[in-house]
């Protein structure tokens, strides 16, 4: 794995905007990626290394343009720099509390997730749609012994369930509204964009549940938000959201053995 930290501080201390006495600390960042905050005279900034693009196949170019049109409807940060080599990316720093940390009862949670989420999944962003059997695959090409026991037909019968809902409906979505990727303000400004995609809104849905651990009165209560919000019929949101949580599952499956190869 090339050192990313290295490099990004190099090209750091060649960027006109930044000081040659920048400093860069370290946050507790996610599974793969590392993030840091970005002090420069007077000036602060976030900033992300993307040592998860040895597992996912993303076009940072395209995302970094998507989120300067989110970042002009208010509902993301602005980015103001993808590094030459799409290593790293720096946005404007934002100082406020996220949900994770906010002291709100768990229907008032559900209740902004929904808010969010059928914000976002009616907004009319041009995005590459998500092509998750692909992505399937390649999870299975790095973790190899897995792949030997998964039937073939149990992955065609979840293929063909993904292109059915996306053809029945499909949307701008996040793919991953963790309550740290929201903030407690309003309106909420949203975090870390890169696997939005046109997708299945219900797969967006069932992703919030699973990353937030949501328990079984919170998914319902999540649902019937959405649903009053989407001017849906509840059963509808819940069955279909039940049927992309299996999808949901594999997909985080194959995710985490993959970064855990090659982290």
């Amino acid at each position: 794995m090339i050192n990313l930290k290295a490099n990004m501080q190099t090209e750091l201390a060649s960027l006109p905007f930044i000081q040659a006495d920048f400093r860069l600390t370290q946050f507790n960042g996610g599974t793969v990626n590392s993030s840091y905050r970005l002090d420069s005279g007077k000036n602060s900034y976030f900033v992300k290394t993307f040592e998860s693009d040895e597992v996912n196949l993303l076009d940072r170019e395209r995302l970094f343009n998507i989120q300067h049109d989110l970042a002009a409807k208010g509902l993301s940060v602005l980015p103001v720099y993808l590094s030459q080599k799409n290593h790293f990316q720096i946005d404007q720093w934002l100082d406020q509390p996220t949900l994770d940390s906010a002291n709100l009862a768990g229907s008032e949670i559900t209740k902004r997730l929904a808010s969010i989420l059928a914000h976002i999944h009616s907004l009319d962003v041009v995005a590459a749609p998500l092509d998750l059997p692909s992505e399937w695959e390649h999870y299975l090409e790095i973790t190899q012994a897995d792949s030997q026991n998964l039937s073939t037909d149990k992955v065609r019968s979840m293929a063909k369930i993904w292109r059915d809902a996306c053809s029945e409906r499909a949307t701008f979505c996040h793919n991953d509204l963790a309550l740290a990727h929201v903030t407690d303000s309003q309106p909420p400004v949203v975090f870390d964009w890169e696997y939005c995609a046109i997708s299945c809104p219900y797969f967006d849905l069932a992703s919030c549940i699973k990353v937030n651990g949501l328990d079984a009165t919170d998914q319902a209560s999540l649902c019937a938000y959405y649903a009053q919000y989407t001017e849906l019929h509840l059963s509808e949101v819940v069955n279909k959201v039940k049927t992309m949580q299996p999808l949901v599952d594999f997909t985080y499956h194959l995710w985490y053995h993959s970064a855990s190869i090659v982290s």
